[in-house]
């Protein structure tokens, strides 16, 4: 993987650093280029919707690579919040005993569509952290019997703590639980495999590791579950055939997740498109090796400085890395001053490393949060 390649892709880093893909991702040229020609094309009425659509089956295709799945098993929707709302909806009532498990630090799109099952009669128990994180372990105490789902992030959004999956899943199977997985700080990230760790659902949005831009993003369905579920806002896209589906009297829905679709953000299809070819030109793999090899760079940047961060064992370590100072203003103020982008969680410098950073701007960052 040639670094000069990847930075040629990201023109707007020439005098950034960047370290707040967490939030957003910067705009790759590929994906600028391809809005720009589609708002082009609007403008002068000649936008093709139909190219549109493909490339939202493209970009599809992608993302089902990133995460060991096909593409059968993917809906468009486009955040998590809606892709958590639909899972949450497909839940029958509750019958006596039954119950939802979520750590209380979740971000609200994958907490709060958890917490209006109570509604419907679901006991749903939150579960606190220790200390910074909710481990698997605190996960196993609170479900039992009547569990019928647990959800977690895969990276969590404020401390960059990464779960293990795979034993969470093992958890959700003994009770008999959906396992549902929020990965919008690890897909692009980290590794994500939806087979190897058996994960029932995983939704994502496209406008942070991914590369794409707000308004797209994915939900996989484990397949022995797609037949089972309904779409909550059904549309055309919901057809077996969308094209000859405008209109009714019939309804015949598509045998896939793609089902569950959402109508596509035309603009953020096109882009996420060109995005995640970027991904698959340099190999996924290799974007997450070296995104490992940056994530470790920087904590060991943050070390040489006397800048403690928070540390997890390698399992759980992700692109995140958090670190709790006395003043963040006037951390943020330096960084700011110094033309390098982060940002705040919980009173702490939240850095979030992606492969189109630089070694040598993981020490300056370091060096600027240290005083120097």
């Amino acid at each position: 993987m040639n670094v000069s390649d990847i930075r040629g892709l990201f023109p707007g880093l020439k005098d950034t650093i960047y370290l707040n893909t967490a939030t957003m991702c910067v705009g790759c040229a590929p994906a600028r280029e391809a809005y720009e020609l589609a708002v082009e094309r609007w403008s002068t009425g000649r936008f093709d919707w139909m190219e549109a659509e493909q490339a939202g089956e493209e970009a599809r295709g992608m993302f089902a690579e990133i995460i060991g799945a096909a593409a059968a098993d993917i809906a468009i929707v486009p955040a998590v919040s809606t892709a958590a709302g639909i899972v949450a909806a497909n839940l029958p009532p509750a019958r006596s005993g039954e119950n939802i498990v979520v750590a209380e630090n979740e971000f609200a799109s994958n907490y709060y569509p958890w917490l209006l099952l109570r509604e419907r009669g679901y006991d749903v128990r939150a579960v606190a952290p220790g200390g910074d994180v909710v481990p698997a372990e605190a996960l196993s105490r609170a479900a039992d019997g009547g569990t019928r789902l647990i959800a977690v992030s895969a990276v969590h959004p404020v401390t960059g703590f990464r779960a293990d999956l795979a034993s969470i899943s093992r958890i959700a199977a003994g009770s008999g639980a959906w396992f549902f997985v929020d990965a919008c700080q690890a897909a692009g990230a980290v590794p994500l495999d939806v087979k190897r760790d058996r994960v029932d659902f995983l939704a994502t949005a496209s406008h942070k590791f991914l590369l794409g831009s707000r308004g797209m993003g994915y939900l996989y369905v484990r397949p022995g579950l797609i037949g089972g579920l309904q779409p909550v806002l059904p549309g055309w896209k919901a057809a077996r055939l969308p094209l000859e589906s405008f209109l009714g009297p019939d309804m015949d829905l598509s045998p896939t997740a793609s089902k569950l679709d959402a109508s596509l953000a035309w603009f953020p299809a096109l882009a996420d498109q060109a995005a995640l070819a970027v991904l698959r030109r340099f190999g996924i793999g290799a974007v997450l090796e070296r995104n490992a090899r940056l994530a470790l760079h920087l904590r060991n940047a943050l070390e040489a400085e006397g800048v403690d961060c928070l540390s997890f064992p390698e399992l759980h370590r992700s692109t995140i890395v958090s670190v709790p100072v006395d003043d963040p203003d006037a951390v943020m103020a330096r960084l700011r001053h110094a033309n390098a982008v982060v940002s705040v969680r919980a009173g702490r410098i939240r850095l979030a490393t992606h492969f189109y950073n630089l070694e040598e701007e993981l020490d300056r960052v370091a060096e600027l949060i240290a005083g120097r």
